[in-house]
């Protein structure tokens, strides 16, 4: 994620899950996976706040993200003030991985990031991760880029401890083969998850995948089932996952 984002089309679309989340009983907790602004024309979808018809959504949400757009607000903080999603908790440190140094340092700083994202995220029923990009494996650690995704590693902590976890991802340029083993990853990492993948339509693809204890699959079905009989259902398809 980063600020330049804030308000666009996806955000709408993913702070109207969240909120139906949340409104069904689901404790959240946001990390943000927050990355410093860049020079790229990412963020400047928000053509959407001229057509007031895209209010059928969710007005609040759509008047809320019109007015940050306005008042030239584009900041995580921001939204966080706002409390559009009821009781949540935040983590809004920057992962910055683009400066010059050793490996060893940047693992280092990574880890002492996430220990603190894991601390600032317990107690939640499901934390959603919001990297720019998707997922990807400890493999590719030091790869260019590595901030702008989630490793399979780190979202695996969160599970492993109890918690639910949703995250970001994008096709991109996968082949339909290469994408299919881009969504299951989370099932070789921790086999005994069920999974569960919603994507958004407008603008850019983006899918939110879940990974769930079994014993909270069915509960997790039902609300997100539910979503997709609102009008949201009009933007946002089930993914099909791997369901073990």
């Amino acid at each position: 994620m980063k600020n330049q984002y804030v308000g666009d089309v996806g955000d709408y679309g993913k702070y109207g899950l969240l909120r139906w989340l949340a409104d069904h009983g689901i404790r959240l907790a946001v990390n943000w996976y927050l990355t410093p602004d860049d020079s790229s024309n990412d963020g400047k979808h928000i053509s959407y706040l001229e057509h007031d018809s895209d209010k059928i959504h969710d007005r609040e949400l759509y008047d809320a993200l019109k007015t940050l757009i306005r008042e030239g607000k584009r900041d995580v903080a921001e939204v966080e003030k706002l409390k559009l999603i009821k009781d949540a908790v935040y983590y809004h440190e920057v992962l910055d991985l683009t400066r010059k140094e050793t490996r060893e340092e940047k693992r280092r700083r990574r880890s002492d990031w996430h220990q603190a994202a894991l601390e600032a995220c317990r107690g939640s029923g499901l934390v959603f991760l919001d990297p720019d990009n998707g997922l990807r494996t400890e493999e590719s650690a030091y790869m260019k880029n590595s901030g702008k995704y989630v490793y399979a590693g780190e979202a695996a902590d969160y599970y492993r401890r109890g918690q639910q976890v949703v995250y970001y991802c994008q096709k991109g340029r996968r082949t339909p083969k290469q994408w299919e083993e881009a969504k299951n990853v989370m099932a070789e990492y921790v086999p005994d998850a069920m999974l569960y993948g919603l994507t958004f339509h407008r603008g850019t693809q983006r899918t939110y995948l879940f990974v769930l204890h079994r014993e909270e699959y069915k509960r997790y079905s039902e609300i997100l089932n539910g979503f997709l009989g609102t009008p949201w259902g009009r933007v946002f398809s089930r993914e099909p996952v791997t369901v073990q």
